[in-house]
């Protein structure tokens, strides 16, 4: 008989919560499911973003995949929300295979490919992560250089095909992306990562698996090395199985890190800051807030729904950990966009004509934002008049753009410019950016 390959797969990991049953289901299969080797996959997406993630740069989740033995890893995206000092630190200290066949330039080079041995046959392994811009707010990874994903693996399989039996690809793509990667005929197999939804299908005979977000399901898969592979692929939830306890204990030091840390002081406070009203007039807590994001965000101006602002007390002297997390609790997305100048200011505008009977939409702006009077007409940007034609950099809610909270300059302008909303998962949650400038600020 044929020998088998064995794998567990997940991907775009962001809590640590079902890594310890995780490990369980890890334990099981290797010895019930028959492979002559395992090997354990994360298909990017698991350093960061997290709450957890801007606390300890990743090193717990590190510690956790350590133990759950994982085998190979690729970039996802948002490994890039870790400064380079500490995406390099994770990279050393995490004992799995990273995966860069498009990748060039990363401080410590990645492989293209790596190659197992499996019962006496050679198999190789490929994979990387999405070049497209627009999911990285800057040179991604310390400034490496991204090749086209699907061009590099298939340049990768076919220098590997005379000395293998079989390749594979872990990627972490759009799924047309992979879809197109499937129809070339490259792999019998492709791990994937990005959406957090689960996908499980056949593609012109090769099987594209992505086991879903943050490790409640995993993708068991086994493949019969015949002259024409055999793939069996089911997702499986970790419910069923008990916590391992090594690892449980990494997952309650990391929350009993994020609980102390509760009361940690962010900011040493010379004014007051307040959200009360944030629904119908401009606060301190808005004016600091959106000015964090437009400076973190490299950007030319930030607003930010007040709605979303949910403190229930002013913070006099301190800004804690505590305060940010009941600031702003809500996972929206914050992205950078290009807007005319005029549509800039005729969303402000808008968003504030039902003040003060306002709903959640009422925009809070940065302190780089002059308002006349009538605290509705932006007079000017960054110390300069408002250029109705000029295109502005700016930081706003995803969501706004798709038509939350109605405020239609945005709603319609977003409508009528194909390619200017940043896709899903793309942006990051604005407590996330905040603590992280707050912390790289000291």
């Amino acid at each position: 008989m044929a020998p088998v390959l064995g794998l567990i797969s997940i991907n775009d990991v962001y809590t640590l919560e079902h890594l310890p049953k995780l490990a369980s289901l890890i334990g099981h299969h290797r010895v019930a499911t028959k492979a002559d080797r395992w090997l354990v996959v994360v298909a990017g997406d698991f350093l960061a973003p997290s709450l957890l993630s801007s606390v300890d740069g990743g090193r717990h989740m590190v510690e956790c995949l350590n133990l759950l033995g994982v085998t190979h890893v690729t970039f996802g995206n948002h490994e890039d929300d870790l400064s380079p000092a500490e995406l390099l630190t994770r990279y050393s200290e995490l004992r799995a295979t990273w995966l860069g066949t498009n990748v060039r330039g990363f401080a410590k080079p990645l492989p293209p490919s790596d190659v197992v041995e499996v019962g006496g046959l050679r198999v190789g392994l490929v994979g990387g992560v999405m070049h497209d811009p627009t999911v990285y707010r800057r040179p991604p990874f310390g400034g490496v250089s991204l090749e086209r994903l699907n061009d590099a693996l298939r340049r990768e399989v076919e220098r590997l095909r005379p000395t293998v039996h079989t390749c594979l690809a872990v990627t972490h793509q759009w799924l047309d992306d992979d879809r197109a990667l499937a129809r070339m005929g490259l792999v019998p197999l492709i791990i994937g990562g990005h959406e957090h939804d689960p996908f499980l299908e056949q593609v012109r005979g090769t099987t594209l698996s992505k086991a879903g977000s943050d490790a409640t399901h995993a993708a068991v898969i086994t493949i019969e090395l015949a002259r024409i592979p055999k793939v069996k692929a089911v997702h499986e939830t970790v419910a069923g199985f008990p916590a391992d306890p090594a690892v449980q204990r990494v997952v309650d030091e990391a929350r009993a890190l994020v609980e102390r840390t509760a009361g940690t002081v962010l900011l040493e406070l010379k004014k007051p800051l307040s959200s009360k009203g944030a629904r119908s007039k401009q606060t301190s807590m808005g004016t600091f807030v959106t000015s964090v994001l437009r400076d973190a965000l490299h950007a030319d101006a930030a607003v930010f729904n007040g709605g979303g602002l949910r403190g229930t007390s002013a913070r006099e002297r301190r800004f804690t950990f505590g305060d940010l997390m009941e600031e702003l609790p809500f996972e929206n997305e914050i992205v950078l966009v290009p807007l005319p100048g005029a549509v800039l200011r005729e969303a402000i505008a808008f968003s504030r004509r039902k003040a003060p009977a306002s709903d959640g939409g009422f925009l809070q702006v940065d302190d780089g934002l002059e308002l006349a009077a009538d605290q509705r007409t932006v007079v000017s940007v960054g110390g300069r008049p408002l250029d109705e034609r000029r295109i502005y950099r700016v930081a706003v809610p995803r969501a706004h753009l798709l038509g939350l909270d109605r405020i239609d300059p945005l709603e319609t302008y977003a409508k009528a410019t194909p390619g200017l909303v940043p896709a899903p998962l793309t942006g990051r949650p604005p407590r996330l950016i905040v603590l992280d400038a707050l912390r790289r600020a000291g």
